[in-house]
């Protein structure tokens, strides 16, 4: 239970789409090498498609590996089609009353919400997470806290939604708020709301959207919520070097390029940007005297980040038929020499891909089983890695994860 040690695991996994697999993947892994029966994780924050990954790890607390199993499996049995709507008269309607509806307002007044239908996403939720049982573990101390995070449309906020006990309080912030209330499917749909793509939720008198939109401080929500440690989960990729060399003659982007570009930002450049921060105030605190350092309202927190080590985008051009017809006009990819695939990465929610970046998150956690065993104060159970698993193994900087270090964050 949480409650036997002083020290407290924040679990953040971060938003990116269908390269939300890859998380699925290390926490696979990290369940076989793991001497902990149950989720070794107190605290669990999410955004975006992390917040699915969060609920969908805490309903089943009581099980590490059982946890890690189904989170798996939903994202094996995913296909675009249990995302959102594909259908290309649906889609093609959509995106036209929504161009009318701007250049004639008067005439088009009941527009769609969005070009997309996530409606087949919900009911994949709802058949998949077992909220009820979060509840339940919540309760029985199993885990302490689960935060999803969404941006309010009204207020300009990022507001952190999370269910624990009462020892977490709320907390209130410049644009960016912390309030207990027990998660629904309205919550996890909001934090993936992304603009005009998926439809805003309504939670109680404001309508909310994808939770990267205005979080700046990826890493606050799990140390608000009592973090000393954070084990974080990303999607950000490291380009290959065999298409960082490629010359290609420069072309203006198209819709798919600059929706990958922005996709890019939205999900990866605040965490980054909070992450170097952080390491800001632990290099200042190592210039203060320790006698002194007592007196700051300052915290070490440790890190440990794991972030694919293969470029994504190359993964998701090798299976890019696979993306539906009507997604491909919507998104006009054509077939082209100088097609990042950037957009893909983000959008192709089919077995190839899935499966792919499960395998990658997988492989690159193995390859830092005596990392995360450290983290986690455990001894890793090496027996559980199979030899050619261990085969595979590089050190943690050919991962593109980041080996542990203390820093120091502001809580107050």
């Amino acid at each position: 239970m949480y409650g036997e040690t002083k020290e407290t695991i924040g679990l953040i996994l971060t938003g990116g789409g269908a390269r939300g697999a890859y998380q699925a993947g290390v926490l696979k892994a990290i369940a076989e090498m793991s001497s902990a029966k149950t989720v070794p994780f107190p605290l669990i924050s999410g955004v975006s498609v992390g917040a699915l990954n969060a609920v969908g790890l805490a309903s089943k607390a009581g099980s590490f590996k059982k946890s890690a199993d189904c989170l798996e499996a939903f994202w094996r049995s995913l296909r675009t089609e249990n995302v959102f709507e594909i259908r290309f008269r649906k889609i093609a309607a959509a995106a036209c009353k929504m161009g009318l509806s701007e250049l004639l307002p008067t005439l088009f007044r009941a527009a769609p919400r969005s070009l997309l239908d996530t409606a087949p996403l919900r009911e994949s939720l709802s058949k998949s997470l077992d909220l009820n049982a979060m509840t339940r573990a919540i309760g029985r101390r199993k885990i302490k806290a689960v935060s999803v995070t969404c941006s309010g449309y009204t207020s300009g906020h990022a507001v952190t939604f999370f269910q624990s006990g009462p020892a977490v309080q709320d907390w209130h912030r410049v644009r960016r708020d912390g309030i207990r209330r027990k998660l629904t499917l309205d919550h996890i749909m909001a934090s993936a709301a992304l603009p005009v793509l998926f439809p805003a939720i309504k939670i109680e008198d404001e309508y909310f959207g994808d939770g990267a939109l205005r979080l700046t401080s990826p890493l606050s929500s799990a140390i608000h919520m009592g973090a000393t440690r954070l084990l974080i989960i990303g999607t950000r990729d490291k380009p290959s070097p065999e298409a960082a060399s490629k010359s290609q003659p420069p072309r203006h982007p198209t819709l798919g390029d600059l929706g990958g570009y922005a996709l890019d930002t939205l999900f990866h450049d605040s965490l980054d940007a909070d992450l170097e921060r952080l390491e800001a105030v632990n290099a200042t605190l190592r210039l203060i005297a320790p006698k002194d350092k007592a007196a700051l309202p300052l915290s070490e927190i440790e890190t440990l980040i794991i972030n694919p080590s293969e470029d994504l985008q190359q993964i998701a051009l090798r299976h890019a038929e696979q993306m539906p017809r009507a997604l491909r006009w919507l998104l006009r990819r054509k077939k082209a020499a100088n097609n990042s695939g950037r957009l893909e990465s983000y959008l192709l929610f089919e077995p190839g891909y899935v499966g792919s970046l499960i395998e990658l998150g997988y492989k690159d956690a193995l390859a830092m089983d005596a990392e995360i065993g450290a983290f986690l104060r455990q001894p890793h159970n090496a027996g559980t890695v199979t030899q050619a698993a261990s085969a595979q193994s590089t050190n943690a900087q050919s991962t593109g994860a980041q080996t542990p270090s203390k820093a120091a964050l502001k809580v107050a």
